[in-house]
């Protein structure tokens, strides 16, 4: 740090201070002398230029320190604050604010970086075991080998289009659009994409409650219902239902809606990690398909969207899933 250039920072800084007390001095020496029987001008000035001095060299060390630790802040967010005026106080406290702010949000940036490295690995892994089995099934020819290549076929597609899900995540602002939607509509049209994995599970729908509106995406809704469906539809025994309840609560502008279906439930030791990313709990080690990531994506969905997400279960009775929307519109 070059002291000459130091004191020509501290004199542009201070520079209206000096003009007010050079007027100063010279009105002070002028009625000094309009005073006095002789004139005398170099003891006063001698005077009041020392003090200029010894001001400026104040002001230069203030200067040299609080560049100093600018410096510092500039390379470390654990610097050491040094300051004496309260302006250079809030800076320091800014900088500190800023960093702190700044590393919050790559601490932040580098968990969302390594879930989605787990991710993209997981379904990696899980694609390529089902082309391993297609590769093989394709040297044989069979309704059975058929099957399974449908089969894998049908898990391919799942896993593309969850990968899809994930990386709109990123984008949700761009895609999201808030709308006063019709809840019972947007079940019963995830309920009629839903039909052939009803079917073919043998598994029935069953809708309770009328038309409530709600603010949220259709899109994005959707996309959490399905999620929840699946699930159901997964662990129901054949010639079991799943049932779809809206319920409104005016009294709180609430509606909610309640899915529920009769299947194994979920081991109590097992419910307060339902919604973490890969956990798949006692349920998953029975159900090879289980992969731990559709509900984690709906608690991360429905909390961009404002929704709260909920979930019940008893062991041999079934699990039920409650969605609550806010119902007026003042809340967005």
């Amino acid at each position: 740090m070059s002291w000459m250039g130091l004191l020509r920072r501290t004199l542009s800084s201070e520079r209206r201070a000096i003009i007010v007390y050079l007027i100063n001095t010279a009105m002070l020496l002028l009625i000094f002398n309009l005073m006095m029987d002789e004139v005398s001008v170099v003891y006063p000035l001698s005077v009041s230029l020392t003090i200029l001095i010894i001001y400026l060299g104040v002001k230069t060390y203030a200067l040299f320190r609080f560049e100093d630790g600018l410096a510092e802040a500039k390379e470390v967010a654990d610097f050491q604050e040094d300051a004496d005026h309260e302006k250079d106080k809030l800076v320091f406290h800014a900088i500190r604010a800023i960093h702190t702010d700044y590393l919050d949000k790559l601490v932040a940036m580098n968990e969302k970086l390594d879930g989605r490295n787990s991710l993209f690995s997981h379904f990696i892994h899980n694609m390529k075991s089902s082309l391993a089995v297609i590769e093989l099934a394709s040297h044989k020819r069979s309704d059975e080998v058929l099957a399974d290549i449908a089969s894998e076929n049908e898990k391919l597609k799942t896993n593309m289009e969850q990968l899809l899900n994930l990386l709109r995540l990123d984008e949700f602002t761009n895609d999201y659009v808030p709308e006063r939607a019709d809840l019972l509509e947007i079940v019963q049209a995830v309920i009629n994409d839903k039909r052939r994995s009803f079917i073919y599970s043998s598994v029935y729908p069953k809708v309770k409650g009328q038309s409530a509106y709600v603010y949220t995406d259709r899109k994005w809704c959707s996309f959490i219902l399905d999620q929840i469906v699946t699930n159901a539809i997964k662990y129901s025994p054949q010639g079991r239902s799943v049932y779809f309840e809206i319920v409104q609560e005016e009294d709180v502008g609430l509606t909610s809606v309640r899915v529920r279906d009769e299947g194994e439930g979920i081991d109590p030791e097992d419910l307060p990690r339902v919604f973490e990313l890969f956990y798949t709990g006692k349920n998953g080690r029975s159900h090879k398909q289980a992969t731990g990531i559709g509900l984690a994506m709906v608690r991360h969905t429905a909390k961009r969207l404002g929704h709260e997400v909920s979930l019940t279960s008893k062991l041999g009775e079934g699990t039920c899933v409650t969605i609550s929307f806010l119902s007026k519109l003042k809340a967005y």
